[in-house]
């Protein structure tokens, strides 16, 4: 396989994530999701998640496991962003280091293939 075909994501959304529905992940059989936090789920400035943010989770979890990984060392911020959301967390994963990913995915249980990144960064935010 190519370099440039493993470095082509397999979805683009052009609009946030909160553009991610049901449907789009039975579409693509996919069981489990891990979120990027920093400027994918909430901006850099910010430090608690959207209303907006909060609504989907609630939607979308009944359908998928969700849990939230980031670079970002701050136990404060990542903290309250994930407790506000009720959702598990992981940070300091020094992506695109796989190692802080492959916990989250061996946590939800599910196999590789059933798991999608969800980020802002192309080789950061990689499975």
């Amino acid at each position: 396989m190519s370099w440039g075909k493993l470095l082509q994501p397999d979805l683009i959304l052009g609009n946030s994530v909160l553009s991610i529905t049901p449907e789009i992940l039975q579409q693509h059989d996919l069981q489990g999701l891990v979120l990027d936090v920093d400027e994918t789920l909430v901006p850099i400035s910010m430090a608690e998640a959207s209303d907006e943010l909060r609504q989907w989770v609630e939607c979308i979890s009944p359908t998928v496991n969700l849990w939230l990984v980031s670079n970002n060392l701050s136990q404060v911020r990542i903290s309250r962003i994930a407790k506000s959301l009720s959702l598990p967390y992981i940070l300091g994963a020094q992506k695109p280091s796989r190692r802080k990913l492959r916990q989250a995915v061996t946590a939800m249980d599910l196999p590789i293939e059933r798991v999608a990144m969800v980020g802002d960064r192309l080789f950061t935010d990689v499975l």
